[in-house]
């Protein structure tokens, strides 16, 4: 089994405490944040429901929506732009044994505003290496389900929803390598970090699955542990109860958010740092990417279209379809590979 980094990992997210806490603080704002939002339409909810009783159902409904369009906003705007620093700072341990000096927050910024100049940039070139990722995911995932045993299909079907949820940490071990290459065109080391990632895919994707499933492991007991207090709160006050589970599952969530994802970063870095080491881009599977995905035939594009130290600016996300066959051999020229 391939190694999961388990120790290193947590002992990375250490070295890193001045980012955690700020990852934590933050969190606990949004959930406290989320906490209020819920209390307030929770009660115009109830009072609308005391007119109609429909009327509160659908104003509550509607608010839950709206509260993931809150945490969307927010993910993009601060928690993408902070993870993007953490993993900066974790590729410098990773890559020279050794951290910054001084502000970890400050020099993780710095960091990806030097290689990607623009929020911008980093937002094209993620989607991107996103889109590509998933692809190459779902290509080796569907094998399972090409094999005709009872219950092969529904396995693979699982494994490949479960693959696709743990790309995120993919994602970030590939553009980490802008942090730690000398070249300029981040298109470039986007599309060459891709191809790295297909070459070395079985040891990196299995440790991201394995930590997805970890950190919700995680957030049931951070669910747990919370859940004593409020119960025993709830048996002192029983008319606060539901706002007393609504609130442990909204800060178990942060935590989950805060803490398990930043130990499930740091080893999926450390896995596709190590798998990858050494390693340059093989042309056989340059050309299997460029067949197969439209997304990776974007990325080429770009990092050719590089000039003069200035990323191009990105062109809007490219739309997300049918893809040419080519990855693997024997791949259905009708795959769909969407993301």
């Amino acid at each position: 089994m391939p190694k999961l980094y388990v120790g290193e990992a947590i002992a990375l997210v250490f070295r890193t405490m001045p980012i955690l806490l700020v990852r934590l603080g933050s969190y606990l704002v949004l959930g406290l944040g989320l906490g209020l939002y819920f209390a307030l339409v929770g009660g115009l909810a109830w009072l609308l429901g005391m007119l109609w009783a429909p009327l509160g159902f659908i104003v509550f409904a509607i608010a839950i929506g709206g509260s993931f369009w809150l945490v969307n906003l927010a993910t993009r705007y601060w928690f993408h732009l902070l993870r993007a620093a953490h993993t900066a700072v974790l590729t410098e341990f990773i890559t020279t044994g050794s951290g910054p000096a001084g502000n970890q927050l400050q020099y993780g910024r710095e960091q990806v505003m030097r290689r990607f100049r623009d929020t911008s940039i980093l937002f094209g070139v993620d989607m991107l290496v996103g889109g590509v990722v998933r692809f190459i995911v779902r290509t080796f995932t569907r094998i399972t389900s090409l094999l005709r045993l009872p219950g092969v299909a529904t396995l693979g079907s699982l494994l490949q929803r479960v693959a696709v949820m743990s790309t995120t940490y993919v994602d970030e071990a590939i553009l980490s390598r802008a942090y730690s290459e000398d070249e300029d065109n981040v298109w470039k080391v986007a599309a060459d970090g891709t191809v790295l990632y297909a070459q070395a895919w079985k040891p990196i994707l299995t440790n991201a699955v394995v930590l997805a499933l970890l950190s919700y492991v995680e957030f049931f007991l951070f669910l747990l542990v919370l859940a004593v207090p409020a119960v025993a709160l709830g048996a002192a006050f029983p008319g606060a109860r539901l706002a007393l589970g609504i609130g442990v599952f909204i800060m178990a969530w942060m935590l989950k958010l805060a803490v398990s994802d930043a130990f499930s970063l740091a080893a999926t870095l450390l896995a596709y740092h190590r798998s990858t080491e050494g390693m340059t881009p093989d042309p056989e599977w340059v050309a299997r990417l460029e067949n197969a995905s439209e997304q990776f035939r974007e990325l080429a594009g770009r990092a050719a279209r590089h000039v003069g130290g200035r990323p191009a600016a990105p062109a809007g996300t490219p739309e997300t379809g049918p893809e040419t066959a080519g990855l693997l051999p024997g791949d259905a020229a009708d795959e769909p590979a969407g993301t």
